[in-house]
């Protein structure tokens, strides 16, 4: 774009984010999708979780057991996954480490047509913004995405993860105030990104067309417990969750391994030859 058309660089960066985006636009509706069915069905989910932290501190193993296999029930039944909410972000993060390679590499090199490609205060897209500008509005855009779950990922139902998830655009920015304009423009372009189609898929048509949940806003129950307690929970009950549901892959694979291979031997002498 940048040769043949003689596109500025900021813009062929900005227009680059917006094919790519619109490339994995059909992932953003299934996790939004997703997401509102785990919303909807939040506190449902929460109730279950909470029977099996009671019954595991009050040491009731099978209990524990029993509501863990009670929610991968509920969960599957109403074709609710926890990873889905994850899609997006996994998804997107290999597109946007080869950007930012890229980007970095040729602003380090540099090409030399990156020095006039910027814009307004920021023209020299090889070093940082001289008035941080840049790397504030990409961490703050960062923060509304993850706050409106722009990207398919809705803090409420990633439970004590949201607080480090709110976290994650200041932490990062004493990192990226000195990153090249290069990086920074299509950091926050991708972002602004988000917001747009976030928008798009408020609408309630839109919604409708793509087949979207409305969301059912709960009432939130107070609580008193620390951070590092719920995390600790949470964690815990995850585990559990995960165990069992090892276990029952491992029951399918023996159970067709035994029905399909040769008959095992659990006798001393056989009993259709009788002596």
């Amino acid at each position: 774009m940048h040769i043949s058309y003689d596109i500025p660089w900021w813009t062929t960066i900005v227009i680059g984010t917006v094919i790519l985006r619109t490339l994995i636009f059909p992932l953003v509706v299934i996790t939004q999708k997703n997401m509102a069915k785990f919303t909807n069905h939040m506190p449902v989910i929460q109730e279950i979780q909470q029977k099996m932290t009671k019954a595991r501190h009050i040491g009731d193993h099978f209990e524990s057991a029993r509501y863990a296999s009670e929610l991968m029930e509920y969960m599957k039944k109403h074709n609710v996954k926890i990873g889905r909410n994850f899609l997006i972000p996994l998804v997107q993060a290999p597109i946007f480490i080869s950007c930012f390679l890229a980007l970095r590499k040729m602003a380090n090199l540099p090409v030399e047509s990156l020095k006039q490609g910027g814009f307004w205060w920021m023209q020299d897209l090889t070093i940082h913004d001289p008035y941080y500008i840049m790397p504030i509005v990409t961490c703050v855009t960062m923060y509304i995405t993850i706050e409106i779950g722009a990207d398919g990922t809705h803090l409420k139902s990633l439970g004590v993860m949201r607080y480090v998830f709110r976290i994650v655009p200041f932490a990062i920015l004493p990192f990226i105030l000195n990153f090249p304009g290069a990086i920074l423009t299509y950091w926050a372009s991708t972002n602004f990104m988000s917001l747009i189609q976030t928008s798009l898929l408020k609408i309630p048509y839109l919604r409708k067309v793509f087949n979207i949940p409305v969301i059912i806003h709960h009432a939130s129950k107070p609580g008193n417990k620390k951070f590092t307690q719920e995390l600790k929970e949470s964690w815990t009950n995850m585990k559990i969750s995960k165990q069992l549901a090892d276990r029952e892959r491992a029951d399918i694979v023996q159970f067709n391994a035994a029905g399909k291979g040769p008959i095992v031997k659990t006798f001393k002498y056989d009993p259709t030859k009788q002596k």
